[in-house]
């Protein structure tokens, strides 16, 4: 994977406070960011993965669709872990991922013994996501919007794609 060793991913999830309207920040050279997000709407849930370079282009992008009601957390995790896996396969050493579920990134923050089946597929994903992660970033949705946008069209084609 490079050589650049990844933090442990205790050490390195940062939170930003929501006060005000933030926009998308490119990360430094040979870091990549991945962005989720995901949409539920009349029991049809569709969710979006874009992984960007340090200049903005889009890398890789990966696009899901499911005819099924799930809550919001278990859609974002499972968009977080088809971002990992996707980050992962393309072997990036230094990855963001970025999010907008706070209880999400609460989960992966606190190493806690879970006794739901969300904490237990939590504390699976984070297996994965040490093997690449340098941070984890929980964002605005007005910082997420492409991932956002593409959630909207997928669902109301209800088709999957990817580029």
């Amino acid at each position: 994977m490079g050589g650049i060793a990844a933090t442990m991913l205790s050490s390195s999830i940062r939170m930003r406070m929501l006060g005000c309207p933030q926009k998308w920040e490119m990360p430094l050279i040979s870091v990549v960011k991945v962005n989720v997000d995901v949409t539920v709407f009349n029991n049809k849930t569709r969710f979006g993965v874009i992984i960007h370079d340090s200049d903005g282009f889009i890398l890789e992008d990966s696009e899901g669709y499911m005819e099924e009601l799930m809550s919001v957390e278990w859609a974002k995790l499972d968009a977080l872990i088809e971002g990992i896996t996707l980050a992962h396969s393309l072997n990036f050493d230094m990855v963001i991922f970025e999010s907008n579920c706070a209880s999400l990134v609460n989960h992966f923050r606190k190493h806690r013994n879970y006794i739901t089946l969300l904490g237990h597929r939590v504390k699976d994903s984070r297996g994965m996501i040490d093997l690449v992660v340098e941070a984890d970033v929980w964002i605005d949705r007005d910082s997420n919007r492409v991932a956002d946008k593409l959630c909207y069209i997928t669902l109301n084609n209800h088709c999957n794609f990817s580029f």
